[in-house]
């Protein structure tokens, strides 16, 4: 769509098309024209069909799908946002009705400023759909997206305190300990795949392996550069990073006993990455804005288990868990780290439980921006006023 600069209001330029006449303004400019009204109570998501693409796409994030808006109070005007970026697209006679709509939420609100309209005509509209009906949540609104994570990792370590959540916790967390010893195996161009209780890896590396390894971490950083996910970004560019520097600058023994020692980090490292990643938004067609709340319950389970483990073996040895699932009771992964790598008990407790403490810090810090996105987004009202 042909997009050029249209001064709304002294000071504050949006972009308007030239066609249609609607109007995209990023996410604090409708801040800065119509105050710190409540989105989330000034409209409400269109359901779209499980599926199905919408029509509407971001122009300033070019690739993502933006998700349907409806201004409370007027129903057939079309409004759309952009769940990467956050950016409003206004069509015919939207942003007026949205202005209304947002200074009804929060009355105190001085008057809108003045914005002159321009000219009007038919503005795009989704393409429809049929079927099971899917509404995208988000990140930044609502009191679920803040009490979520606490509360599960409290209900999880309750679980985790007796006997029989111990044993299932450890079931559950089985493919991530799998995933773990895959993960490293890939990192380091090997051939690996995992299975429930066991992974198959190949000893030799694999230049096959190594580049659809990079190929894959390559393509991800390009879309999600394209959607400015900066989350997903920064994490595939991490591991594109740590992909060079385990096949190219250390002996193959070396990453050798890092496959084996990474099936543990994976009960850590994974079930603490999806903890962390429930406030982001990943690749759009993850659909990660239903499946976080999937995936919450098993990654608190495992994540709070190895925490809780771990801890346990620092302080007493005696209860490292020696052994493994399927095989000899020497074939372990403790086992081969201590008796082929020279590892000690101790030593092994350390690293996992330093990697458990470093995954808490980085949930601290994710939690605490989640906190102060939603503070921004709702003007710090929503929160206080649920409580009175």
């Amino acid at each position: 769509m042909p997009l050029s600069g249209y001064e709304a209001s002294p000071g504050v330029e949006v972009e308007l098309c030239t066609q249609c006449r609607g109007l995209f303004l990023d996410r604090n400019e409708i801040r800065q024209l119509v105050g710190q009204g409540s989105l989330g109570k000034a409209t409400e998501v269109v359901p779209v069909s499980l599926g199905e693409e919408v029509g509407v796409r971001c122009p300033k994030c070019v690739e993502p799908a933006m998700q349907p808006l409806r201004v409370k109070g007027a129903p057939e005007l079309g409004s759309w946002q952009c769940r990467s970026c956050g950016g409003l697209w206004l069509g015919d006679g939207a942003f007026f009705e949205l202005a209304r709509a947002l200074r009804a939420s929060s009355p105190s609100l001085p008057l809108v400023r003045h914005i002159a309209p321009p000219t009007l005509s038919r503005a795009p509209t989704p393409n429809d759909g049929s079927g099971l009906t899917h509404s995208r949540s988000r990140f930044d609104e609502g009191l679920e997206n803040l009490v979520a994570v606490p509360l599960v990792m409290l209900l999880s370590w309750l679980f985790c305190s007796t006997q029989f959540g111990r044993l299932m916790a450890s079931m559950i967390g089985m493919p991530f300990h799998e995933l773990g010893h895959a993960a490293a195996s890939w990192l380091s161009s090997r051939i690996a795949i995992p299975l429930p209780f066991f992974t198959f890896w190949y000893d030799d590396q694999s230049f096959l392996m190594g580049s659809l390894v990079a190929g894959g971490l390559g393509w991800l950083m390009f879309h999600t550069y394209r959607e400015k996910n900066w989350f997903m970004l920064s994490s595939a560019s991490f591991l594109l990073l740590a992909w060079l520097v385990i096949t190219f600058a250390f002996a193959p023994e070396r990453t050798l006993m890092w496959q084996i020692l990474a099936g543990a980090l994976g009960e850590i490292v994974f079930g603490g990455f999806i903890l962390v990643a429930f406030h982001f938004p990943l690749p759009d067609r993850f659909r990660w804005d239903f499946w976080r709340w999937v995936a919450l319950v098993p990654a608190s389970l495992s994540f709070m288990h190895a925490t809780m483990l771990w801890r346990t073996v620092a302080a007493d040895v005696s209860q490292m868990p020696w052994g493994s699932a399927i095989g000899s009771e020497d074939d372990g992964d403790m086992n081969r780290l201590v008796q082929q790598f020279h590892w000690s008990a101790n030593g092994l407790a350390d690293v996992y439980l330093t990697t458990a403490y470093v995954a808490l810090a980085a949930l601290a810090v994710a939690y605490a921006y989640a906190g102060y996105r939603y503070f921004v987004r709702n003007g710090g009202r929503s929160l206080i006023q649920r409580f009175r």
